[in-house]
């Protein structure tokens, strides 16, 4: 499998908003070769082949949205571990048509993040646009899957300090209000020999606001003691990009 790679974000140019007609036919052929299929599967007579125009219209979208997706991907992540390159290895990638235009992606593969000679694991969810032919910003998971994967005891300090960038955060986003944070379950994971990743589930406290069920999820760089990604969900609500950079000791 291919490697990857991307310094920054910035580096992808994902087009939205710009229609060429070219791009309609090809996903209508793909709608009408699904429905073909259904029919004859209930018919008597064995289906025919798929005509060599609907094969080639499929092989040139999955073609095409395995590169934007990756691009995608590329950005993202580099984005959520504070700017730093990153270089990626897909393994597994799955695509669910979901209406003519619409297709969810779900995968899971490997990351390098800047000089590390560590491979990670990372999960991602998003929705590509056949017609565009463009990718949605991807729902990420990193240090979830690949080598490595020891439990290990939860470290007080670490905890402390990722409760205090999760209660910061929950600040500046409603308004510097007043919130507690209390976590419930905290799991330390070995991701790779360098990282570690946290998972932890709580409630959010805002005072006479009310409390919201909260998830949180962080990756840490034992080496450069830094925090690489912070991040947090509110009642199944996707989590907020963590504020850039947030590779502070």
């Amino acid at each position: 499998m291919a490697v990857v790679a991307g310094p920054r974000p910035a580096a992808f140019h994902v087009v939205r908003g710009m229609t060429d007609s070219r791009l309609c036919a090809w996903p209508l052929a793909v709608a009408l070769c699904l429905a073909t299929s259904t029919v004859m599967a209930t018919a008597p007579s064995p289906a025919s082949p798929m005509p060599q125009s609907s094969q080639d219209a499929l092989a040139h979208e999955r073609e095409t949205l395995d590169g934007v997706v990756a691009a995608s991907l590329v950005g993202a992540l580099s984005e959520q571990l504070g700017d730093r390159p990153v270089k990626i290895k897909l393994k597994h990638v799955d695509v669910q048509v979901t209406s003519l235009r619409d297709r969810l992606v779900r995968g899971q593969g490997e990351l390098q993040i800047d000089t590390a000679q560590d491979w990670i694991g990372f999960r991602f969810s998003t929705l590509y646009d056949a017609i565009l032919e463009s990718a949605g910003y991807p729902e990420l998971s990193i240090g979830t899957v690949g080598p490595g994967g020891r439990t290990l005891p939860n470290d007080s300090k670490l905890v402390r300090e990722l409760d205090d960038r999760v209660v910061g955060m929950l600040g500046v986003e409603f308004g510097y209000q007043q919130v507690r944070l209390q976590l419930d379950r905290i799991d330390t994971i070995e991701a790779g020999t360098r990282y570690l990743r946290i998972d932890a589930d709580g409630i959010a406290d805002f005072g006479i606001d009310g409390t919201a069920p909260a998830r949180v999820e962080a990756l840490y760089d034992r080496e450069q003691n830094a925090w690489l990604r912070v991040s947090y969900t509110l009642d199944g609500t996707p989590p907020p990009a963590s504020p850039a950079p947030i590779g502070s000791r």
